[in-house]
């Protein structure tokens, strides 16, 4: 099977990381962006595949927007949304300011909706893990990726400056705390929940709101201790 020439559309992290893996890997591609100069169908005219790493608000308009380009397959990377037409494959990894080495790529699995094209089908040159699900389930998938991803890492990341800012201790400090906890809740899922909250001390946890009178995130914590108690039948 002939690879094809990928056309990338935008310049955020995905549109950045997807052109690294794909200049590792060697598919060709072409990227353009809206601060570009000459218009997005002269430059993609050589493209057999368009993969729009755009916002999602703007995916659905694009190929009513763009004509020229629709006679080729269109991808977009929405974890949240499925759209007639444009196949729907997310990349079920999280996206930072500098690019990854090869074997991170290599390793990032992508999800499909079922019944749609395939990851094999739109990149036969990779190899990554792809399972698919049904079209109906994506927002729910999504909302579990974000809970999952985002919310810890707007977590920690309060938690390293607090503990700069606030407490006079070095960040560096919860290193090995934040490599424990990710392996262990890899190895063992809800049996990696330790303290307060899986022992269900309701004295701790009064006096951890209590240290947190006054900080946006009271609420947070209160919530998640209360979703624990309900999932474990306390409430």
């Amino acid at each position: 099977m002939k690879t094809p020439t990928y056309g990338i559309i935008g310049r955020g992290r995905v549109a950045t990381h997807l052109a690294r893996y794909l200049e590792l890997e060697g598919p060709r591609h072409i990227p353009w962006h809206r601060g570009m100069d000459h218009d997005v169908e002269r430059v993609l005219r050589e493209a057999d595949v368009i993969l729009l790493a755009i916002s999602d608000d703007a995916i659905a308009g694009f190929p009513s927007d763009h004509p020229a380009l629709c006679n080729r397959p269109m991808v977009h990377f929405s974890g949240s949304l499925a759209i007639e037409g444009i196949a729907g494959l997310h990349p079920l990894m999280t996206f930072g300011p500098e690019p990854y080495d090869l074997e991170t790529y290599r390793r990032i699995p992508f999800i499909t909706e079922r019944g749609g094209a395939g990851f094999r089908e739109l990149f036969p040159s990779l190899g990554n893990p792809s399972e698919a699900i049904d079209p109906e389930l994506k927002p729910l998938y999504h909302a579990l990726c974000v809970l999952a991803g985002n919310f810890t890492t707007i977590l920690w990341a309060k938690t390293m400056r607090d503990f700069e800012n606030k407490l006079g201790l070095p960040r560096e400090l919860l290193s090995p705390y934040l490599e424990r906890t990710a392996t262990n809740t890899l190895l063992q899922g809800d049996d990696a929940l330790t303290g307060s909250l899986a022992r269900a001390e309701r004295s701790t946890i009064e006096r951890d709101l209590e240290g947190l009178a006054g900080d946006p995130f009271r609420g947070v914590y209160l919530a998640v201790a209360e979703a624990v108690a309900e999932r474990e039948g306390r409430s």
